[in-house]
């Protein structure tokens, strides 16, 4: 399982990215651990998405074996829980994704730790320098290998167990335990295997015992990892579960437990026998006559001594003073604020360091929200960077807003624009022509304007009361409806010479209705209408035309 770290501004409600891909346990614990001792300074473990995505299918065969031997253990083991949990089979398991990462700025960057040059015996590690670092093992992974490890008492004192590589390891054989004592900047080898740590008389003693294989003896250290010593508790070996002392970590007494066999053993341990004196000279540090010394934690990225934007100064005891501090002892710490450097700052909300990185990259997820000039334009100015929460640095570096391409929700490009304005347009005009298409009133206004054009023009006179203009004549006609209008107006006979081929002619068919007069609301003209005499008869003629003037005899026009 794994989990994302996000950090907050001084506000505590605007939360940025701070570390993707957090391992975490299926309880809930993270491999995410603050250095008690010192402020800003984290350690964490997280999954490499790329290597996961490489080796996914080699991991689902890894998955597949570890379930097998799993089971096999549970089968044929018949030994107590404790043995079943220090089996080496019990202690693998898929590590290829997994690695450790430390930060000098309560998480605004990430960077791998660096490996010790030389082991415990001496020899160099057998690794790529471009993919050499050292991981370590978390809480939720506490069951097999001790988790890192500080206090509040112990300054600068770290331990924990893990390998040197590429990625973590979780086999046996390949896990060691590792010190530092300066916050994480560097590391030690302590000893070979796994083992089991706890710190006494303020980080003046370090006490150890094999947390894999059965042992009988207890290893300790007086000058922080210096130099080792180891004694035996008894003549029989045991299996150590865990050392404890009191919570503040400034006695020398210890109790140590475990099991043999079935059964549980406890061991009490008080190094006060060893018969070390007080160590003198505090206010005295650096000094030749002094048991102590100053140190101060550094960020590896500054050029001065300085983390979270100050210089903290301990007193701590010399690792070549043969001397206890004593549960009394009071450390004296001195601050001052340092210039403002690139460390001095997180990533804002949008934007994300990689691990070994100290510039912001913009995200592109939507979490800034673009200007209302991301219309029209490409990119914007963006604040990519905000001073981590509770640093304290003076002048020196300021960020710069930076430059970010627009998201592509709101570029609005002229090309949009001109197609968005010509369908508007286009549909403003439909929806307007379509309103006035459905209202009474327009549509009465638009069958009667065209006649307003020719109010003025007059008729010749056809009788008395002829009208006077052309919207006179129809501006009543409504009522008769289309239906004079569809009938076709009588065509006249052509009447020409009387003989021969110039007789006149007819239609072939003769019409089968007649006229109906037409009714208009006016005077029509006046009812004795001369009758056109019929035309003379054809010198020569044939007797169809005669007979075709018989029949017109009758014919009346009007």
């Amino acid at each position: 399982d794994v989990g994302t770290v996000y950090i907050s501004d001084k506000s505590g409600i605007r939360f940025a990215l701070s570390l993707a891909n957090n391992v975490r346990g299926s309880n809930g614990d993270c491999e995410f651990d603050k250095i008690q001792n010192l402020e800003g300074i984290y350690l964490a473990n997280y999954r490499e998405s790329k290597a996961e995505s490489v080796g996914a299918e080699v991991a689902q065969g890894k998955k597949a074996a570890d379930a097998e031997d799993a089971d096999e253990l549970e089968k044929e083991s018949t030994g107590t829980s404790v043995e079943k949990r220090h089996t080496a089979k019990a202690k693998s398991k898929d590590e290829t994704v997994v690695r450790t990462v430390i930060s000098f700025d309560k998480g605004g960057a990430w960077s791998y730790l660096k490996p010790p040059k030389v082991d415990s015996l001496g020899k160099k590690y057998d690794c790529a320098s471009d993919r050499c670092w050292l991981h370590l093992h978390g809480i939720t992974n506490f069951q097999n290998y001790a988790p890192f490890y500080s206090t509040e008492q112990a300054v600068g004192l770290i331990m924990a167990t893990g390998n040197v590589g590429p990625h973590l390891r979780f086999e046996a054989d390949q896990t060691n335990t590792f010190l530092s004592r300066d916050g994480g900047l560097t590391w030690m080898e302590a000893h070979k295997g796994a083992f089991i740590y706890e710190f006494g008389d303020h980080g003046g003693l370090v006490i150890m015992a094999d947390d894999v294989r059965k042992t009988k003896q207890v290893v300790f250290s007086w000058n922080e990892g210096v130099s080792w010593y180891d004694f035996e508790v008894s003549e029989y070996t045991l299996e150590v579960d865990n050392i404890v002392t009191e919570p503040n970590a400034t006695s020398t007494k210890f109790v140590m437990y475990g099991t043999r066999g079935e059964s549980g053993v406890l061991y009490h341990l008080d190094f006060e026998a060893l018969g070390q004196p007080l160590c003198k000279g505090v206010w005295a540090a650096d000094s030749v006559s002094s048991d102590y010394e100053t140190w101060s934690p550094a960020d590896p990225k500054g050029s001065e001594k300085c983390m979270m934007g100050k210089q903290v100064t301990f007193t701590r005891r010399k690792p070549t003073s043969e001397c206890f501090n004593g549960e009394e002892f009071e450390r004296p710490v001195n601050r001052k604020n340092c210039a403002c450097t690139e460390s001095d700052y997180e990533c804002e909300i949008g934007f994300a360091r990689s691990v070994g990185s100290m510039e912001c990259k913009y995200t592109d997820d939507g979490s800034v929200p673009a200007p209302d000039r991301c219309k029209s334009l490409e990119e914007f100015k963006a604040t990519a960077y905000r001073k981590v929460t509770g640093d304290t640095c003076e002048g020196g570096w300021r960020p710069e807003k930076v430059t970010v391409p627009c998201p592509r929700s709101a570029k609005f490009g002229k090309g949009a624009a001109s197609v968005l304005g010509s369908m508007l347009m286009v549909g403003t005009m439909i929806g307007t022509v379509w309103f006035l298409s459905n209202s009474e009133k327009f549509r009465e206004w638009f069958t009667n304007s065209g006649f307003n054009n020719y109010s003025n023009v007059k008729y010749a006179a056809i009788g008395a009361l002829s009208p006077e203009t052309g919207l006179d004549s129809v501006g009543t006609m409504e009522d008769d409806g289309q239906e004079n209008f569809s009938r076709d107006a009588p065509k006249p006979n052509r009447y020409g010479s009387t003989t021969g081929a110039n007789a006149p002619r007819r239609d072939p068919e003769p019409r089968s209705t007649q006229m109906e007069p037409v009714r208009r609301p006016i005077d029509t003209a006046a009812n004795n209408v001369p009758k056109l005499q019929k035309p003379p008869t054809a010198m020569g003629g044939t007797s169809g035309g005669a007979a075709e003037s018989k029949e017109d005899d009758g014919l009346d026009l009007l």
